[in-house]
């Protein structure tokens, strides 16, 4: 066993404290070793530094791959939409309520679908490819790269402790915003102003929202199997997105009051 499964596995140790949850029905999954994991984060994260530094020194616009790009978001429109209905879909058969769902930590019915979530997240770095060999510096923010890094490890930790039951909700929730986002991104690729541009950010923010009101609701009573220490860094880790997409949308989107 590697160090860094060791560390995979006390993190995980950790993270079931006081439940009955264990990871014996994810391990051996495709990208589910933490040294996977933390392999594909830290060549994002090189990826971003040494890609921006490279892309500077390159003269030009920037290189613009449309086609490839097309594609890509009509594949993700796809993905995400399907990862929204196929989560409802399991929910309504597995008979789940909006919140305080039952947790089958041997057969569990939603552990397909967060597996594919997971994956997904990994799709999800060509984004800031695109940014960085565009040279699209202003979207190529802390929020953006914090966000692609984190919720990809959040779901590494997901797979092995929070596989079923409320968890659901995020990829109900996510699934149907990463839809309406990257419709946006096809739009945008055709045209440059897109009025409803800011109320992707206000959904985004509702999104938060009733995560947390998830996540309260499921700590204050009790009433999941989910581990709870899981359910409680979940609250601290969607505080943090919410503060920095409301930093973006005020910054972007209020306007500033003129000095005297």
């Amino acid at each position: 066993m590697t160090d860094y499964e060791a560390i995979g596995d006390q993190i995980i140790a950790w993270a079931l404290v006081g439940s009955d949850v264990t990871d014996e029905p994810v391990k051996g999954w495709a990208l589910g070793s933490f040294t996977t994991a933390i392999s594909i984060a830290g060549a994002y994260l090189a990826f971003v530094l040494v890609g921006s530094l490279i892309m500077r020194a390159y003269p030009g616009d920037g290189i613009k791959l449309y086609g490839v790009a097309f594609l890509y978001n009509i594949a993700q429109v796809m993905l995400c939409s399907y990862m929204c209905i196929e989560a409802v879909i399991v929910a309504k058969r597995s008979n789940f309520n909006l919140v305080c769902n039952s947790y089958d930590a041997k057969h569990p019915p939603m552990a397909n679908v967060l597996w594919l979530f997971y994956a997904s997240k990994v799709l999800d770095f060509v984004d800031t490819f695109f940014i960085v060999i565009g040279k699209k510096w202003k979207q190529l923010s802390f929020l953006h790269v914090y966000h692609h890094t984190t919720i990809f490890l959040f779901y590494w930790l997901n797979l092995h402790v929070n596989y079923d039951g409320d968890i659901y909700l995020t990829i109900v929730l996510n699934g149907a915003i990463h839809t309406i986002m990257y419709t946006y991104y096809f739009v945008s690729m055709h045209t440059r102003d897109i009025w409803w541009k800011k109320y992707l950010t206000l959904a985004q923010l509702v999104q938060f929202t009733c995560m947390n009101a998830q996540a309260i609701y499921m700590f204050v009573t009790g009433c999941s199997a989910t581990p709870p220490r899981v359910t409680a860094i979940y609250f601290v880790y969607i505080i943090s997105l919410f503060i920095l997409f409301l930093q973006f949308f005020m910054s972007s989107y209020v306007p500033k009051k003129k000095k005297q």
